[in-house]
């Protein structure tokens, strides 16, 4: 340990020039705030009181808890390919069980929900396939827990899986529908219900399914999470209304006919969504080829 006789010394080979910019920067930026908006201590001591409680309810990283403070500021991906998550899941689990393509998510036999048939496509910014990339796949069960993360019962691989793409970049799998929900943990949290509706927000997050994407010529891996078209819960979803980018929004089609549920093994109504992922290689270009130009 160092002995500091000088209380005025810096080592200057610790000094950061990068985060004392930043410190400056954001201090200015709190500086317009308080003299364009009005912001005061009080403001800032109320919204830091409330995400160490929320904090203490999840256990989540504190920096994934205040998401509603900048959702998607940390959102990757623009010139039309598929914009991503710079941030990692807290519910992601590593390690979930290989699936064929076509395939079924693990689930328990009497897995509540509307049956779900995903497929799409994986291309690079040139509209080609990429061949062989594994797709991780999860998403929460209809009372909107995650598997893996509670002590209640559920297999901890239930709703999760991945799979490898086939030669033309296809993948397809079946679950159930994902729905709408609101993390219990969060929102028994006194004080989150009146912060929510103060800026115009629901307490639920929409319906969504967490993929993550590996393979070897992309510059990066891609994770993020597909929404679906036509979601009311998306313009005031708790974490932020801009976070289900449309260019993150499947469409989805309800089956209802008797033949067409009977040929797919259903026992009642099912839903398909489709959804091709544009994701930027270490060949692709700047901008990605149009989705109407890929064939």
């Amino acid at each position: 340990m160092t002995t500091i006789t000088d209380p005025s010394y810096v080592d200057p080979a610790q000094l950061n020039p990068r985060a004392v910019r930043l410190l400056e920067a954001f201090k200015n930026a709190l500086v317009r705030l308080r003299d364009e908006e009005g912001l005061t201590f009080d403001d800032i001591n109320a919204v830091a009181g409330l995400l160490q409680k929320v904090q203490a309810a999840t256990g989540a990283p504190l920096a994934t808890v205040a998401m509603p403070l900048y959702s998607e500021l940390f959102q990757g991906g623009q010139d039309s390919y598929t914009p991503g998550d710079d941030v990692n899941s807290p519910t992601f689990i590593p390690g979930s069980p290989r699936i064929d393509n076509p395939g079924t998510l693990p689930m328990r036999p009497d897995e509540p929900g509307t049956p779900l048939i995903a497929s799409g496509r994986i291309l690079d910014g040139h509209g080609q396939p990429l061949t062989g990339a594994k797709l991780d796949i999860y998403h929460a069960a209809n009372n909107g827990n995650y598997s893996g993360l509670y002590d209640d019962g559920v297999p901890t691989y239930n709703l999760r899986g991945h799979l490898l793409t086939d030669d033309d970049g296809r993948y397809r799998f079946t679950t159930i529908t994902p729905v709408p929900y609101a993390d219990s943990n969060v929102t028994a949290v006194d004080g989150v219900a009146e912060a929510a509706a103060a800026v115009g927000r629901s307490l639920f997050r929409p319906a969504h399914i967490h993929y993550e994407l590996h393979h070897p010529d992309l510059l990066t891996p891609w994770r993020g999470e597909i929404y679906f078209r036509g979601d009311p819960v998306i313009p005031v979803d708790f974490v932020g209304p801009k976070l289900a980018h449309p260019a993150l929004q499947a469409d989805t089609v309800l089956h209802d006919d008797p033949t067409d549920i009977a040929e797919h093994g259903f026992h009642g109504p099912y839903r398909t969504a489709e959804f091709d992922f544009i994701l930027k290689t270490r060949t692709s270009p700047d901008t990605a080829t149009p989705k109407e130009a890929t064939a």
